[in-house]
């Protein structure tokens, strides 16, 4: 593999963890601390720092503003998600280990389901405009979502999968 291959590889390495795409969800709706994201998922908080630097190293997440910490010490860091970020990965080799992560959470999503919405799956023939259209649309509502998340416990806690693929013609 050459060198340029294993760059493309490091932000996809620190997706390929289902704790760290919990993360990165969590991130979407609200800058947050490792002892906030620790708090919420039930992890350590050396866990929860360990793997928010990883994703920030890797260009997922940005740091925010610092609130200051009453006492004494550094103040506490906080990281958003960049939405911009996931761009990079279709660009790069080895998206099966990003897919495989997002299979492992999206198994614990369905466990935790209260309420499902709508789900599909299809295996079809498009003209190309149609299919365009639509993933312009999942575009739409994929922008909407991280537009609107909120914070953690404000609002209906939802999630969104959606994988386009564009399939290879074995004739």
């Amino acid at each position: 593999m050459s060198l340029e291959n294993q760059d493309d590889l490091v932000p996809l390495r620190a997706l390929a963890n289902p704790l760290r795409i919990r993360i990165v969800s969590l991130l979407t709706g609200a800058s947050m601390s490792a002892t906030e994201v620790a708090d919420e998922l039930g992890i350590a908080h050396a866990s929860a720092s360990y793997h928010l630097r990883q994703l920030a190293k890797a260009g997922f997440l940005q740091q925010t503003d610092e609130r200051p910490r009453a006492g004494k010490g550094r103040p506490q860091l906080r990281y958003r998600y960049d939405p911009s970020s996931g761009e990079r990965l279709d660009r790069s080799e080895g998206r099966q280990l990003v897919h495989r992560a997002m299979s492992t959470d999206l198994a614990r999503r369905l466990a935790e389901t209260d309420r499902r919405r709508t789900s599909m799956d299809a295996e079809v023939w498009l003209a190309r405009p149609v299919w365009e259209e639509i993933v312009g649309l999942i575009d739409q509502a994929v922008a909407l979502l991280h537009d609107k998340a909120g914070p953690p416990h404000d609002g209906v806690k939802v999630s969104m999968t959606a994988l386009l693929l564009e399939l290879r013609d074995e004739r």
